[in-house]
């Protein structure tokens, strides 16, 4: 194992799933992709992103106070690539990437048509976190793909590597381990074997 002790940037969390983040204000619309994301709480239903503040994305959410997450299957890969390469303050990316977008119905920001999920959130809370701003919003509607997710996640989902590389899930490899594995193995091991 190597040691870093002063480092500029690490990725060795990833493969991390890609979201695609829109956001509106009056009728300015975003996208940006975010591998930092993640749920907060079942009830209230939570979900974090987290966003640089030199993103045109961090400026719509604080002043709209709501965003979407979408989340995509590998086969569009090349739009998180596109968003996240990208911004919004330079190019209106809905219309240079011909992007099908589908209005929300808790919130004015849109949702990527072709996405397999989608969280629509109102912003609830959002913290300083040194160079990024963690927005909390509240899960207020979701949109699925109900074939995606029959009876687990049966799709290809986009994953980010870091330094632009994308994979995805070998599906075939799936493993269950489920209560009853679990306890089982909790058994043998207090019987020592």
């Amino acid at each position: 194992m190597v040691f870093i002790e002063n480092l500029d940037k690490y990725n060795f969390h990833y493969p991390a799933n890609v979201a695609i983040v829109c956001s509106k204000h009056e009728e300015r619309v975003n996208l940006m992709s975010a591998a930092w994301h993640t749920q907060l709480s079942h009830n209230p239903p939570l979900y974090g992103i987290s966003i640089s503040p030199k993103r045109f994305t961090h400026d719509l959410i604080l002043v709209s106070k709501e965003f979407t997450v979408n989340f995509l299957r590998f086969e569009q890969s090349r739009l998180a690539a596109f968003f996240g390469k990208t911004s919004g303050r330079d190019i209106d990316k809905v219309n240079v990437f011909e992007i099908d977008l589908s209005e929300s119905r808790n919130v004015k920001a849109p949702f990527l048509k072709d996405s397999y999920a989608v969280y629509e959130c109102k912003l609830v809370d959002f913290r300083n976190t040194g160079d990024h701003t963690f927005f909390i919003g509240k899960i207020v509607g979701i949109h699925y793909d109900p074939n995606a997710f029959s009876p687990s996640l049966n799709i290809y989902p986009t994953l980010y590597l870091g330094t632009d590389l994308y994979i995805t899930t070998d599906n075939s490899n799936k493993r269950l381990h489920d209560e009853k594995q679990v306890k089982e193995y909790l058994s043998r091991w207090v019987q020592g074997g």
